[in-house]
């Protein structure tokens, strides 16, 4: 009898020692189990200057085109999720030029400020060597023109657009002299818009201080307002997150609104360089 008793006393403390055995490994995988992964985006983001040549034209200020030098920063940031097909790119871009007619009588001062925001779809090609990105995106341009050697009364033209643009990028990359190179192009298209703009013959003091409206916030189109932007670059990778980049910038800002006509385009040579950083969320367990 005793020797069952104490046979059962041994099989109970065996059961229990493997019991807490087995919860301890149970417990020990649950706290050597990593975190888990909830987001990890990477973010591109390439810094450029420029100088180049421009035209402008406004028939509010002169009916005559002044053409000059061009100066020209860019900020373009691309934020694309690990593992999926949209990116969200937005840009900052910042012109000063300065500008004389034909026979030097007048001189447009230009100062424009553009905001682009843009969602893209993307399709790898080519073992992913070729990128085709294409959506829509939102531009805000934020600007004014001054006549430095105007005596009239409205010496200055202020613009404010914000348009709808169709766009589009393409990016080959290809091994050469030992590094990694990508050729990049990139474009916005005209679709449809709203612009500020004052009436033939109508003064500012006209708008503001007396507050008559004369039709001076204008729907546009691609017929009224063919504006246009180009973007061509050649990179090449000097490290894991380094790469120096040279191009070209061509942007055509055209607008045929209330009997006025306004042009403000430059081409521009673009040097810089690209940073690609990527950020990973973990969520404990």
């Amino acid at each position: 009898m005793n020797s069952h008793r104490i046979q059962n006393s041994l099989l109970a403390i065996a059961v229990f020692l493997g019991g807490l055995l087995v919860s301890g490994k149970a417990a020990a995988q649950v706290v050597a189990q990593p975190d888990t992964l909830v987001g990890a985006h990477v973010i591109t983001t390439s810094y450029q200057l420029g100088v180049g040549g421009s035209d402008v034209l406004d028939t509010y200020l002169s009916r005559q085109r002044a053409t000059g030098i061009a100066f020209t920063g860019l900020i373009i940031s691309e934020r694309q999720k690990i593992g999926s097909r949209w990116s969200t790119v937005v840009q900052n871009q910042l012109r000063l030029s300065s500008n004389s007619d034909r026979n030097d009588h007048s001189t447009l001062f230009e100062a424009t400020y553009n905001f682009y925001f843009g969602r893209y779809f993307s399709w790898q090609l080519l073992d992913g060597r070729l990128n085709l990105q294409a959506g829509p995106s939102a531009t805000l341009c934020l600007g004014v023109l001054h006549n430095r050697r105007s005596n009239a009364n409205n010496p200055a033209q202020a613009r404010l657009a914000l348009h709808v643009m169709p766009s589009g990028i393409a990016s080959w990359r290809f091994p050469l002299f030992r590094r990694q190179w990508m050729l990049r192009y990139e474009f916005e298209l005209p679709l449809v818009g709203l612009m500020f703009s004052p009436n033939y013959g109508q003064s500012y003091y006209e708008i503001f201080g007396k507050g008559n409206y004369d039709r001076n916030v204008v729907p546009t189109t691609f017929v009224s307002a063919p504006t246009f932007r180009q973007q061509l670059t050649l990179r090449c990778n000097l490290g894991r997150t380094f790469t120096l980049s040279l191009g070209y910038l061509g942007d055509y800002q055209q607008a045929q609104v209330n009997s006025l006509k306004q042009h403000v385009i430059s081409h521009n040579v673009m040097i810089g360089f690209v940073k690609r950083f990527q950020f990973i969320k973990h969520r404990p367990n």
